[in-house]
């Protein structure tokens, strides 16, 4: 007897009849200004806002007392809810919210490497929510950080600081890109 479940989490913040366009981490992982379609919003004390994520969704199988998990995690850019400040594209300001796009993309690995190292247990819904719900956190909270600590692109001795960070995290999970 196989038991099939499916989850899938996405953060939609538009008013767009529930769509909002996207694209993954795998398919293109460098920002473009084109990539800002969203309107600025002109009352921000920021000049740009890149708005990313990351969405799981699992299955699993069972044979005899063997339980085979299935999963899939990516993390996306969503344009229409980024933007940009007219007279502010500058490429100090992409790579700042580059990372912040690559910040999602650790913890998609994150969440991977989480995912491959689990032992299917007696409810897999609750500890797969439980996972998900710590690793979102932990990606929120450094997306905070990050823009705490740099202040939004504006102190560039930390900026450089943070680009190393996440360029040494993201080769320690290398192993879990896709």
């Amino acid at each position: 007897m196989i038991k099939y479940f499916t989850i899938i989490l996405f953060l939609f913040f538009a008013n767009n009849n529930g769509y909002v366009g996207k694209f993954s981490y795998t398919e293109r992982s460098e920002l473009a200004w084109s990539d800002f379609r969203g309107r600025p919003q002109i009352s921000s004390t920021f000049d740009a806002s890149v708005n990313t994520g990351i969405t799981y969704q699992w299955s699993y199988g069972k044979d005899k007392d063997d339980i085979e998990l299935n999963y899939q995690v990516d993390s996306f850019c969503y344009p229409s809810l980024s933007w940009v400040k007219r007279g502010q594209m500058s490429e100090h300001l992409l790579s700042h919210e580059q990372l912040h796009f690559d910040i999602s993309e650790l913890h998609a690995r994150i969440m991977r490497k989480r995912l491959k190292e689990y032992k299917p247990g007696g409810n897999i819904r609750r500890d797969l929510n439980k996972m998900y719900k710590l690793v979102e956190r932990m990606r929120i909270n450094m997306q905070e950080r990050y823009d705490e600590e740099t202040n939004h692109s504006k102190n560039v001795a930390n900026q450089k600081k943070w680009e190393k960070k996440i360029q040494t995290l993201m080769w320690y999970y290398r192993d879990y890109h896709k």
